[in-house]
């Protein structure tokens, strides 16, 4: 299973990426969406996952989905992580194409519960 992680918050996406990779998952971090979207879009094939915050630099999170859903023949989960506890923020999420939004602050095994659902995974 390899999931990518675009959160701008270093030690949150350090954290996050501990405790999943202690579960055996390959992750791959950016700290911001335009590196986040050049990467995924070369390597689309090869990623089951992406945990993006909406708040990003140079490409935020809505950005990202929109270029996950524009790759032809994707299944790419989308779980938007985000600060943004709005209502319209989350609604327009999944009118974007997100399957999960999650706001901070949020427990870690909750995520890894929310990430084995959306892949039909034990992991």
């Amino acid at each position: 299973m390899k999931i990518i992680i675009l959160e701008d918050d270093e030690m949150l996406r350090l954290s996050l990426t501990f405790y999943l990779k202690s579960a055996g998952i390959q992750i791959i971090e950016f700290d911001n969406g335009a590196d986040g979207i050049a990467y995924i879009q070369k390597e689309h094939k090869d990623i089951d996952l992406v945990i993006t915050d909406l708040n990003l630099p140079f490409a935020d999170g809505q950005h990202v989905i929109m270029a996950i859903k524009a790759i032809k023949n994707v299944t790419i989960k989308i779980i938007v992580l985000t600060s943004s506890g709005i209502e319209s923020s989350e609604l327009e999420s999944f009118r974007l194409g997100a399957d999960d939004f999650i706001s901070k602050p949020f427990s870690p095994a909750v995520m890894k519960t929310r990430i084995n659902k959306l892949l039909g995974t034990n992991a």
